[in-house]
Formats: structure tokens, C-alpha cells, sequence
């Protein structure tokens, strides 16, 4: 098991192949739970928390090693992979599958 800190670098290792694996990637970290094929934990430190996040099949887990980080990966996250404006990915995710777009 190696940890990397580069967003990219573990995103290209994962296949988001749809809108609800987005959802289940944020929704994991910021509920610090399984959703989907993600699992994040969250682990206090001495200067606040962070967090580690699997991907079933992937060796590879993302280290986020603050709150900023974290919320960096979210904001990251719901720039390049959903069409969320400035509502957040909560909102996106319900208005898509109100309109029977989530795959």
C-alpha cells in the first residue's frame, strides 16, 4: 500500500464511470464512511485530523493530510468532474437524479 498526496495521480488510477461514483467519492470523504466502492477514514493528529481514502481496487489510497487538504480535493473534485456551479455537490447530485441523469 503506497499514499500519495496528488489528486491526479490517484484519480487516473480510478475509474469514475459515473455521476454516482463522483457522488460516492465525496460523499465518502466528507461523511468519513463506505459509499460505493470508497472508503474513507478520518485519523486525529496533533495539529487537527486527517483523512485516507481507498478505492476498491486500487493499492493506491489518497492521503489528505489536513481539513484544507480535504476541502481542496472536494473543490477539485467537483470543478473537473461534475457541472456544480456554486451550489455544492449535494445539490448537483440530487438535481441529476431528479432529472434521471445520474449515469
Amino acid at each position: 500500500m503506497a499514499k500519495t498526496e496528488n489528486f491526479e495521480t490517484w484519480l487516473s488510477g480510478i475509474a469514475l464511470e459515473s455521476k454516482e461514483d463522483v457522488y460516492d467519492l465525496y460523499n465518502s470523504i466528507n461523511n468519513f464512511e463506505r459509499s460505493g466502492k470508497f472508503y474513507t477514514s478520518k485519523e486525529v493528529t496533533n495539529d487537527g485530523y486527517e483523512y485516507l481514502v481507498k478505492a476498491d481496487g486500487l493499492e493506491d489510497h489518497l492521503h489528505l493530510d489536513s481539513d484544507e487538504s480535504k476541502f481542496a480535493f472536494i473543490d477539485h473534485l467537483k470543478s473537473n468532474y461534475t457541472d456544480a456551479d456554486a451550489a455544492d455537490i449535494d445539490v448537483w447530485s440530487e438535481m441529476k437524479k431528479d432529472l434521471g441523469r445520474l449515469d
